[in-house]
């Protein structure tokens, strides 16, 4: 595999059809705002783009195409009207599973073709190079890119995007790879608008509170941070973390939500919740009496722009007028 892997790598750099050129800076903290602002004082191409590794990366020209090593950002470049030409999957499935079943792909559906890369578990070396992309892009701390990363930049340059970022933050990431500065600040400007319009709708309900989850299939994993039940303006339930933990059916109890929320796989939250259904615990809560167990898709976990704006309609949907 490895002296397959250098043979073709060689190959592929005397024809000249390789690119990628790192550094080791640190990158500056920008807003959203300011980021925009300063792309869209460059003179277009070729541009040096700090990465959130501290990589200065080099693209000679807009690139055409683009592989991501991570179907999260799959809604990212369908948004800026650049899809990809090559795609690996989440920690489970692939690419064509992504585009097949994610509520938040579902409007590009048969919008552009896309070769699947495999899962991104396992990074296939020969599947990227066979793609031919002009840029790779994943996020910050993937699994194997690291180790990997000298054999990725000799098929095209890699820019890694910081997934702990704001959705804005990572839209303007996206955006300055393809050129779309301009796009991306009206995009984003739209869906902040379609946030805060919900936010105002919902806040006539903070007396209700939401328990947002995920489940590994034992336990409930809470998945709503500060910054997300501020950004929606709903409540959370006493004693709810205000990051990512594991929690027992007993906790969740003490909580005492008015409305369960599973952000996870459908069949899978079903099941786990089919499994409840025979403790006394379950049955006493006041969501599962009042049938207020609700499920979103498991794609709103990417907390991207279009996820985003999914959630806000979804959240008005929970209330009743």
């Amino acid at each position: 595999m490895n002296r397959l892997m250098g043979m073709i790598v060689s190959l592929v750099l005397v024809t000249g059809l390789l690119a990628g050129c790192t550094g080791t800076s640190e990158t500056a903290v920008h807003s959203p705002q300011s980021v925009i602002g300063n792309n869209l004082q460059k003179a277009g191409w070729p541009r040096t783009i700090t990465d959130a590794a501290g990589n200065k990366i080099v693209l000679a020209k807009q690139p055409q195409r683009i592989a991501i090593l991570h179907s999260l950002y799959l809604e990212y470049f369908f948004a800026l009207g650049t899809p990809p030409i090559a795609s690996m999957g989440a920690s489970t499935g692939n690419a064509m599973k992504a585009l097949n079943e994610w509520e938040t792909l579902k409007p590009y559906a048969g919008t552009a073709e896309i070769m699947d890369l495999g899962s991104s578990r396992d990074l296939n070396l020969e599947a990227i190079l066979a793609a031919k992309p002009d840029v790779i892009v994943t996020f910050k701390g993937q699994g194997h890119v690291a180790q990997m990363y000298d054999q990725l930049v000799q098929i095209a340059p890699v820019i890694q995007v910081d997934f702990n970022t704001s959705w804005q933050e990572q839209t303007v990431a996206c955006a300055e790879i393809v050129g779309k500065e301009v796009f991306a600040q009206a995009f984003i400007k739209e869906t902040e608008t379609i946030i805060s319009s919900a936010k105002n709708k919902l806040s006539k309900h903070k007396g209700k509170t939401i328990a947002l989850f995920r489940t590994d299939g034992k336990s409930f994993i809470s998945r709503g941070t500060t910054e997300y039940y501020e950004t929606f303006g709903i409540a959370k339930p006493i004693g709810y973390p205000d990051h990512y933990q594991t929690l027992s059916l007993e906790a969740v109890a003490e909580m005492k939500p008015d409305y369960i929320v599973f952000q996870d796989s459908v069949q899978n939250a079903q099941t786990f919740v089919e499994a409840q259904e025979s403790s006394a615990v379950w049955q006493s809560l006041d969501a599962v009496k009042n049938r207020n167990v609700l499920y979103f898709d498991d794609s709103l976990n990417t907390f991207g722009p279009l996820a985003m704006r999914i959630t806000a309609d979804k959240l008005m949907q929970t209330f009743p007028e």
